[in-house]
């Protein structure tokens, strides 16, 4: 059931149970040691065909296990979601080692963002401008404490930030004044594409702007307490 939050709308939750089941069978039919090794992870093989995959993620190192699929993060820090769980699966069955380019693009230039960039704009760019447009320090802050972040020199304010070892993306705001509003962008290392498909990516970005939106209104309401 979607859910309306601060005028825009979150993703439906169907199917996600049954989607994680599929992407860790797609793992297991892999070679998984090979995947974490093109994802630039850890693989660790156990005893009686157990084994586990730590890969970094938003700055944090999650270790699945496998076959059960489960996940932990020893650093602790909150849970991950279902849908990150599968952002991380997917990542991992995907992973086709090509290094970064250096080339960033669009959503709209991404083979296949046409037919997603209305969903992307609703659910990531908009936010994104809408709740940090008018504050872009705040951007800065919030992305280092909370999702690994680091400053960029793109735009008026820019943060970059490894979503995994092999993924980036750059978060961009530009400046409004009394003639334009403020603007930004979501922008992408070509070599995307060889780690999540297309759906994915409007997931990741989805999740990473909210997650600096609720991190954002959490603190607002703390101080507003204290």
């Amino acid at each position: 059931m979607n859910r309306p939050y601060e005028g825009f709308m979150l993703p439906k939750q169907d199917n996600l149970p049954l989607a994680r089941r599929m992407a860790v069978e797609g793992l297991l039919k892999s070679d998984p040691a090979e995947r974490a090794t093109r994802g630039r992870g850890r693989f660790e093989r156990g005893a009686d065909g157990k084994s586990r995959i730590g890969v970094r993620y938003l700055g944090r190192e999650v270790w699945l296990s496998l076959p059960t699929g489960s996940m932990e993060i020893p650093e602790g820090g909150g849970p991950l979601s279902l849908r990150e769980e599968i952002l991380i699966l997917h990542y991992l069955g995907k992973a086709s080692g090509i290094p970064a380019t250096g080339n960033w693009i669009s959503f709209a230039e991404i083979p296949g963002g046409t037919f997603y960039h209305p969903v992307f704009l609703q659910r990531s760019k908009g936010p994104l401008v809408k709740f940090f447009g008018e504050d872009p320090k705040k951007l800065l802050t919030l992305a280092a404490e909370e999702v690994g972040g680091d400053p960029w020199d793109m735009g008026d304010t820019g943060v970059r930030i490894d979503a995994f070892p092999r993924v980036s993306l750059g978060l961009v705001l530009w400046k409004g004044d009394e003639e334009f509003p403020p603007e930004g962008n979501i922008l992408f290392d070509s070599s995307i594409t060889g780690y999540l498909p297309v759906e994915d990516i409007v997931i990741l970005a989805e999740t990473v702007v909210w997650k600096l939106i609720k991190k954002s209104q959490a603190s607002s309401l703390k101080s507003q307490v204290s």
